[in-house]
C-alpha cells in the first residue's frame, strides 16, 4: 500500500476516517477491510470535506484490492510470471485487444473482447490514433515498452502490431505496483499490475490489470474470471 499523506510504501497502515457528524474512527488497514467495505456498501461512511471523501475512495481502493488478491490461498503454484520484468514491460506482450483500440471504428469495438486489457481501463489513458493518410507501420521511432514503469508516447495499433512515437509531454500510464498472487483460484500464478494515469486532471486512484501464462515464453492473457464482480471494481464512492 501507498500509506494515506505521507505516500510511504507499507504493508499495512492506520487511518482516522469520519463515521458521523464530529465522530471519528480509527481503522487498521487491512484488517479492518470487511468494516470498512460494510460501511461502504451500507451507505454508512461520512464524508465532510473533499480531503476526506478522497482518504475514503483511497481506503475503498486499498481495500478492494487487497481482497481480490488474497481470494485463493498461493499453495502449490504453477509459475511463469514472477521473472518477467514488468517495470520494463513492452506494451505488445501484454493483452491488449487491438479491436478495443480505436473509437472511430465501430465494427473494431463490436468485436472487442470484453475481458481483454480495455475492459479494466488501460487503453483510454493511452494516446492512439494514426493521422490522416498514415500507416501505423510508419510509426517505430520508438520501443513500445515501459522504462522504469512509464510509458509516454503515441500508441498505434493496427493489424500489423503496435508501434509507438515518444513524446514525452503526452499524458500517458505508470506501474506503480506489481504483486502475485491465484486470483482465480487455477492454481496458476498471475501476476496484478497496477497503473495510475499521468498528466493534467488525472484521476490518481490505481488501475488494474491482472495477467497470467501458461509457459515462460508464451504470450499474456487475463485470467479468466468467473464473474463480473470477482474484477477488482473501482470505488464505489461518487
Amino acid at each position: 500500500f501507498a500509506e494515506p499523506i505521507s505516500g510511504r510504501k507499507v504493508s499495512n497502515y492506520c487511518i482516522d476516517l469520519p463515521v458521523g457528524q464530529n465522530q471519528r474512527k480509527t481503522f487498521a488497514i487491512p484488517r479492518d477491510c470487511p468494516s470498512v467495505l460494510q460501511l461502504i456498501d451500507d451507505g454508512s461512511f461520512y464524508r465532510s470535506s473533499v480531503l476526506d471523501r478522497r482518504i475514503w475512495q483511497k481506503v475503498e481502493s486499498d481495500c478492494r484490492y487487497h481482497g481480490f488478491l488474497n481470494r485463493h490461498p498461493l499453495e502449490e503454484m504453477e509459475d511463469h510470471v514472477t521473472t518477467y520484468d514488468f517495470m520494463n514491460a513492452r506494451l505488445d506482450d501484454l493483452p491488449i485487444d487491438r479491436r478495443c483500440a480505436h473509437d472511430e471504428m465501430p465494427e473494431g469495438r463490436a468485436g472487442c473482447n470484453p475481458s481483454a486489457t480495455d475492459a479494466f481501463g488501460l487503453l483510454h489513458h493511452i494516446p492512439l490514433g494514426v493521422p490522416q493518410g498514415e500507416s501505423a507501420t510508419t510509426h517505430e521511432g520508438s520501443a513500445c515498452q515501459l522504462h522504469d514503469g512509464v510509458f509516454r508516447g503515441r500508441l498505434h495499433v493496427d493489424a500489423g502490431g503496435i508501434h509507438c512515437d515518444a513524446e514525452p509531454n503526452l499524458p500517458s500510464l505508470r506501474l506503480i505496483g506489481v504483486d502475485f498472487a491465484d486470483v482465480n483460484g487455477d492454481r496458476v500464478l498471475d501476476a496484478v499490475l497496477r497503473f495510475i494515469p499521468l498528466g493534467p486532471g488525472a484521476v490518481r486512484l490505481p488501475m488494474t490489470l491482472p495477467v497470467t501464462r501458461f509457459n515462460d515464453s508464451g504470450p499474456f492473457t487475463v485470467p479468466e474470471l468467473d464473474l463480473d464482480l470477482e474484477r477488482p471494481s473501482p470505488p464505489q464512492l461518487r
